[in-house]
């Protein structure tokens, strides 16, 4: 799938980097060493989520991915709070391509293309050459399977694309932005604008793989602490299994026994008329297996 519109890219440089971010957000990122990465969350003081970010390490620099949408709120929260620590951030989504391989046989292709994804882990990194063309290969496992990003100078991204395919050859299926999005949604993966903005916690959105509970203060961390010690979630994010061929749309209300517990962020319509969605439910009414009403906006 070429992502190059669906993820932003930053390069941001200088000594301070990590330790700034590390300071900002909710995971232990500043020992990071080259090679290696990792998710973590901006917050606000009111531990609302600015964004979810992913750092990876390569060496020269840490590359940042953003949701598309934020690239330049995410520059200027760290401009905000950048006091003299040296970094620069430059946002390079624009200059560059983003291929991604995903699947179970996803590391035999990369082999076969020619790069060495042997034995990343996950959040690992690297630089590498694709038939002599610079490339990042990160591992962000994207759609929780074993996922491969591949960022590229844009000027090579159709060359790297064609590489790829001859290399896969009938074990590639290319997915555009639509097929992806179906793929998200089915597999539960929040995006930004839908579960994860201001309107909602890390928490609640279940991003606890990327937030430290050991680490240091960060803009937001006592409410997020807070929330943790005391188990005062009010909401989660779901999983949600609609009727087959019903007609449901984001903003949509879940009821339980007349009353609004919840709120459909994601739709997904599947083939044989399967239909499956994202969505938000009051954690005191959640249990596997519970039946909602969906009341719509219109």
């Amino acid at each position: 799938c070429d992502r190059s519109a669906l993820v932003g890219r930053l390069r941001a440089r200088g000594k301070d980097v990590l330790d700034l971010i590390h300071r900002l957000s909710t995971n232990k990122v500043d020992t990071l060493q080259p090679g290696q990465g990792a998710p973590t969350v901006l917050t606000d003081d009111r531990g609302r989520i600015v964004d979810l970010l992913v750092l990876m390490h390569l060496g020269s620099h840490v590359l940042v991915l953003t949701s598309p949408q934020t690239r330049e709120k995410v520059i200027h929260w760290l401009d905000r709070f950048t006091f003299g620590e040296d970094i620069t951030v430059e946002d390079e989504t624009e200059a560059t391509g983003m291929l991604t391989v995903v699947g179970p046989k996803a590391e035999a292709l990369l082999r076969d293309a020619g790069l060495t994804a042997g034995g990343m882990h996950p959040f690992g990194c690297a630089t590498d050459s694709l038939g002599g063309m610079e490339v990042a290969l990160l591992r962000t496992d994207p759609l929780g399977l074993p996922g491969y990003d591949l960022v590229v100078p844009l000027a090579t991204v159709s060359d790297a694309r064609e590489r790829l395919l001859a290399a896969g050859g009938s074990r590639v299926m290319v997915l555009d932005e639509g097929a992806w999005e179906l793929l998200r949604v089915s597999r539960g993966v929040p995006a930004y604008g839908r579960e994860l903005g201001e309107a909602y916690n890390p928490l609640e959105a279940g991003l606890v793989g990327a937030i430290s509970f050991s680490k240091g203060c960060y803009v937001g961390q006592e409410v997020i602490a807070r929330l943790d010690t005391y188990k005062k979630l009010q909401r989660r994010l779901v999983t949600l299994d609609f009727s087959p061929g019903a007609v449901v749309s984001p903003g949509d209300a879940l009821e339980m026994e007349g009353k609004a517990v919840g709120l459909v962020t994601s739709v997904a319509a599947l083939p044989q008329g399967r239909v499956v969605g994202l969505g938000y439910v009051r954690v005191g009414v959640l249990q596997p297996g519970l039946r909602l009403g969906v009341v719509g906006r219109g």
